[in-house]
């Protein structure tokens, strides 16, 4: 429904691009035909339809935005109402008052009146010009005083200007017998003009868009509160005004805390202990290319790290080849600050020939990945990633009459274009895994690509047991439903193998996106496309979530995604995405204090779905489009917003530090789509940029 509303009005303004072109020439073309012998009356018919289809398509806008608002709420007609409907719709009531009298009828207009239909037709194309800027170059999501003023202002000396300057033109054309000739000739002088203006305005945004060389990820003139009081030890980076951080601190009574003071238990011995080689390393895809991959280990996905709930970790990363540096994100999986893995913010990226060790405990269960977290969208995409799986504390071992298998689904960029590829470990053939009848089956499905993933089992019931790690209440069994799992999620899915053979796959029948399990491994799978998709709000059996929805919220946020089409971002240009109409690094950092009970509305505008992850925490899922979830509680570390969709989300800020929060489409993150909350005392002393070395995304 969203994008339909979408799509009709990108028709809708452009139509009123056409129409305000059309009349304005036409209008234009009124001034020097008043002053001919016999006006030429195609030049007032021309004014007129085009006055009246502007009129026509701007209360067509409205109509559509009035649907948008009943149909989607509040939150996806804000910056229409607020600040582009002004600008239509003033200029509009211009042009019924001005211009379409005196264009009524065969009545010989005089000089006077064509200056003021030139004027006020004019004045339409200029407001449709600056709408259209804004839905296409510079939304305002979020609109403030400033932004719902500023174009209006700039509206009404644009219309001031216009008035002025054709009763002047009409004095000129009058007294110096102006014909088309002139006309046509200043028309073109004026739009060689404003090529060449919007030449260099690009130009000169491009090279403004630069990141400087060294950079920190806060920015305190981002800094939002979700309506909490101002914590006093709100502070930015350790590079930010050092002197007036520790008297901020001073006066809250309290030091800053820097991200290096929050790691895990530095001291003891772990209780499961890893090496992470980063290396590069030519691999066959079971799509039957060879690629160079970075891998971890020389593997592809990495080795699976297997530990329990309350172990000690320790972890070694070395870098032998990689030249941009990595590091290890564990996704999913809340560490403390400092283990968290991004470059820039609680490390430096481990360059070539270095090393860097993790350490911490990990106090949940489940199914959870690791990747590195130096430009992400290159290194996820080339094999930097492995499974991260914590079993419970007293659970048994997978063994005899047991099945636990790890399937990643990814996408390699190979010389006939992208190939997506099911990943299992271990021994397999041909996409072939052998499990004896009766057996008890998880696999652990990871979608460690960026985009969103479709996969079906076939042949069998099965139950979705956990999402991102947290366990579904009472699951029940499911025939036939497709699992859709965004960017970076997670879904575990149980099944008793039953005598004949089981099929995973994914939308798409290509050999390498199909998983066979039989007795023998030979068998063939009956494989039926389509299906269902499943509801992860509506699945389970219902029980009261972690955190309530009707509880009083100490912060609430408003996270509003959207596309800009066209802008400029550290010197290219691209589609950009933004949270609240900005990119980083001007998106909003969310304040908390250690304790606060969080809610966050997520509101999607865009075309596209979202993966939004949040490090270093979870989030309860209170809400879908306003209505409450009714199957099992849903706990995520990354939620999938599809177009159109509001959640409504909740968490408990008891994990210290300054956080990522971005999209895990990796190129969505990598072009805007990032921020960050940060708890108030906390401080980094790390940076991005080409100085440090340090590109997260």
């Amino acid at each position: 429904m969203f994008e339909t509303f979408s799509a009709l009005e990108v028709l809708l303004l452009m139509g009123l691009s056409i129409a305000g072109v059309m009349a304005g020439i036409a209008a234009n073309g009124l001034k020097y035909a008043v002053f001919r012998p016999s006006p030429h009356p195609l030049w007032r018919r021309a004014a007129h339809i085009g006055s009246w289809a502007g009129i026509l398509l701007v209360i067509l806008w409205g109509a559509v935005t009035a649907a948008v608002y009943f149909a989607l709420g509040w939150a996806f007609v804000m910056d229409r109402v607020v600040v582009m409907l002004p600008l239509l719709a003033l200029p509009a009531l211009l042009v019924a008052a001005r211009a379409l009298p005196a264009l009524r009828g065969d009545k010989a207009m005089t000089p006077e009146a064509a200056a003021n239909v030139a004027a006020a037709v004019h004045t339409m194309a200029a407001g449709t010009l600056l709408v259209l800027y804004l839905v296409w170059f510079d939304i305002p999501s979020v609109p403030d005083l400033r932004e719902s003023t500023m174009y209006l202002a700039m509206l009404a000396g644009t219309a001031a200007l216009l008035q002025l300057y054709h009763r002047r033109r009409v004095r000129t054309i009058e007294a110096r017998g102006r014909g088309y000739l002139a006309m046509a000739i200043r028309s073109a002088a004026f739009t060689l003009s404003a090529v060449v203006l919007l030449m260099a305005w690009f130009l000169w945004s491009m090279e403004r868009s630069k990141f400087p060389a060294s950079m920190s990820m806060l920015h305190p003139e981002t800094f939002e509160y979700g309506g909490g009081a101002v914590p006093a030890g709100a502070v930015s980076s350790a590079h930010h005004d050092h002197h007036a951080r520790h008297a901020v601190a001073s006066a809250a009574g309290s030091a800053a805390i820097s991200v290096t003071d929050l790691t895990g238990p530095r001291t003891g011995e772990p209780d499961a202990r890893f090496t992470l080689v980063a290396q590069k390393q030519m691999i066959e895809l079971a799509s039957g290319h060879t690629v160079e991959a970075w891998t971890f280990n020389g593997q592809v996905p990495g080795p699976q790290l297997v530990v329990r709930e309350g172990d000690l970790v320790e972890v070694e990363l070395i870098n032998k080849d990689i030249e941009l540096g990595v590091t290890v994100h564990w996704h999913g999986v809340d560490v403390p600050n400092a283990e968290d893995g991004v470059a820039g913010l609680t490390q430096n990226a481990v360059m070539p020939g270095e090393s860097h060790t993790y350490r911490f405990v990990v106090n949940e269960t489940g199914t959870h990945w690791y990747h590195s977290h130096q430009a992400s969208s290159v290194q996820v995409a080339k094999g930097l990633f492995g499974a991260f799986i914590i079993l419970p504390k007293d659970g048994a071992e997978a063994g005899g009459g047991t099945a636990d298998v790890t399937i990643f689904s990814h996408d390699w960029e190979t010389p006939d274009g992208t190939r997506t590829v099911l990943h299992l470990p271990g021994p397999a053939s041909g996409g072939q895994r052998i499990i004896p009848p009766g057996t008890e089956v998880r696999l652990r499905l990871v979608n460690s690509a960026s985009y969103t993933k479709l996969f079906s089992l076939h042949g069998t019931p099965f139950r979705v047991s956990a999402i991102d790690g947290w366990d579904i209440h009472e699951p029940e069994a499911v025939t036939g439903m497709r699992l859709k799992i965004g960017g970076g999620g997670r879904y575990d899915v149980t099944f008793t193998m039953p005598d004949h053979p089981v099929a995973l796959t994914l939308d798409g029948r290509e050999p390498e996106t199909t998983i066979i399990f039989s007795k023998d491994g030979q068998e063939a799978a009956d494989i039926r496309t389509g299906g269902p998709i499943l509801d992860p709000l509506a699945y389970g059996s219902y029980a009261p979530a972690p955190i309530d929805g009707n509880a009083v919220f100490d912060r609430e946020f408003l996270m509003v995604l959207d596309q800009i089409y066209l802008g400029h971002y550290n010197g290219h240009s691209n589609t950009l995405w933004a949270i609240n109409g900005e990119v980083f690094p001007r998106t909003p950092t969310f304040v908390v204090e250690e304790g606060d009970l969080v809610k966050t509305r997520i509101v999607n505008r865009t075309f596209s779905d979202h993966p939004m992850h949040l490090h270093g925490h979870h989030m309860v899922v209170l809400s879908r489009n306003g209505k409450p979830y009714k199957g099992s509680p849903l706990v995520l570390d990354t939620l999938l917003v599809d177009p159109g969709e509001t959640y409504e989300v909740a968490f408990r800020a008891d994990n210290p530090g300054i956080w990522m929060d971005h999209c895990h489409i990796l190129d969505h993150a990598a072009w805007g789509m990032s921020m960050h909350l940060t708890y108030a005392n906390v401080t980094t002393p790390y940076t991005v940029g080409e100085a440090s070395g340090n590109h997260p995304e």
